[in-house]
């Protein structure tokens, strides 16, 4: 092997560790976050009030299922897209949308609890939702989930927002795939018109012929 292939190799190499890094990085990056999502406080016994409040009526809904359909682990049945498209509610390791408020709290709120229902979603004059879910509607059931889902992430904190991380996570990938391509496609001009005349032209004028 001469000189400039061994060059070409170490080139080579060095930009598939630098993919390799950066694609560990993001992975690695979105996992810590996942693991720092705070989990929903409970109350403690020293923090208990001098008179017990009512307990609140307990949702009828799945909690779980109800933070699949936010999250988009489970799809709606009409195919409507998953709540975190637009909101976050401190799930999740990059947070969620921008565009609608966060829920992490609506449950109680009483003046937007009355909202969490299918009949103001699915709704042709809502605020940007009604557009969506008129045309893809979301069950009764769906929602009833949905509302057991808020009412365990009323009982926490809200979560810092992800931007900051999903920003960095974007970059690093983006570079890391084009590293990745400029590795697999580097050599295929140079092959393509080696020995040709175009190659000849190249280096009979003093070009690198595609090298």
């Amino acid at each position: 092997m001469d000189l400039k292939s061994c060059k070409r190799v170490f080139w080579k190499g060095l930009q598939l560790g630098l993919a390799a890094f950066l694609v560990t990085g993001a992975v690695v990056t979105v996992e810590a976050a996942d693991q720092a999502t705070p989990a929903p406080a409970v109350a403690t016994a020293e923090a208990a009030p001098a008179v017990e409040a009512a307990p609140a009526p307990a949702e009828p809904g799945d909690a779980r299922l109800g933070e699949l359909y936010f999250t988009g682990g489970k799809r709606f049945a009409s195919g409507a897209p998953p709540c975190i498209s637009c909101h976050s509610a401190s799930v999740g390791a990059l947070g969620g949308g921008v565009l609608g408020p966060n829920l992490t709290k609506v449950y109680a709120d009483e003046s937007k609890n009355p909202l969490i229902n299918s009949a103001w979603i699915n709704n042709p004059s809502t605020p940007v939702m009604g557009t969506v879910f008129s045309n893809r509607p979301v069950s009764d059931d769906e929602v009833g989930h949905l509302r057991a889902f808020f009412a365990k992430q009323s009982q926490g904190n809200v979560a810092p927002s992800s931007t900051g991380t999903f920003t960095i996570v974007g970059i690093g990938g983006f570079i890391g795939i084009l590293i990745l391509f400029n590795i697999i496609w580097s050599g295929r001009y140079r092959n393509r018109n080696k020995g040709t005349a175009h190659d000849a032209l190249w280096r009979n004028y003093g070009g690198k012929g595609g090298r």
